[in-house]
């Protein structure tokens, strides 16, 4: 459990700090896609969720228990409803126009490692609200998703391009429109 933990910081840390090393890193790395989910997704989600409750408490003006209830269970279906979609329609595009071989847990790791982004900025705009302007930081998942094609999907520049645009474009508005809905 210590180990997952500490897997879940490294390779958060290292997608900032030296994306290409890690993407690298992640590609050696043979995991069912039970156990990404279980021990990267979730725990982020987790987290998200329990920052929410926790700060929208502290931030209500009336009722502040069920306001940060509230928050709390839209924030975790708009991230696991915005994660699954996400990889549902990235998997159907990928490969709908490009290798037929590449399968579904290797496109959720792609995915999921790009939401790191999402999950960082769902925390720290919560706890700070007034920093709601750095949500434009979501454009560095189009890196992310760059970087990912390249190491775990082997593609070359020319047949990444698009693929970046549409994984970045849901990746980026499927929480959202979801997070809005609710």
């Amino acid at each position: 459990m210590k180990q997952s933990k500490l897997n879940i910081l490294k390779h958060s840390w290292g997608l900032y700090i030296s994306a290409v090393s890690t993407w690298d890193a992640i590609d050696i790395e043979r995991l069912k896609r039970n156990e990404f989910r279980k021990y990267f997704i979730f725990p982020w989600i987790s987290l998200c969720v329990l920052i929410v409750c926790i700060f929208d408490c502290l931030y209500a003006p009336d009722k502040p228990l069920e306001t940060g209830i509230l928050h709390g269970i839209i924030r975790a279906v708009s991230l696991l409803g915005g994660y699954f979609l996400s990889n549902k329609i990235c998997f159907w595009y990928l490969r709908k126009n490009h290798k037929a071989g590449i399968s579904a847990v290797i496109c959720e790791k792609v995915v999921g490692y790009s939401f790191t982004t999402i999950f960082l900025l769902n925390i720290v705009t919560t706890i700070l609200p007034s920093l709601f302007f750095l949500h434009i930081l979501n454009v560095y998942i189009a890196f992310m998703v760059w970087e990912g094609c390249r190491a775990i999907f082997k593609l070359n520049e020319e047949d990444r391009s698009n693929l970046v645009l549409v994984f970045t474009a849901v990746i980026i508005f499927i929480p959202f429109i979801i997070n809005n809905i609710f």
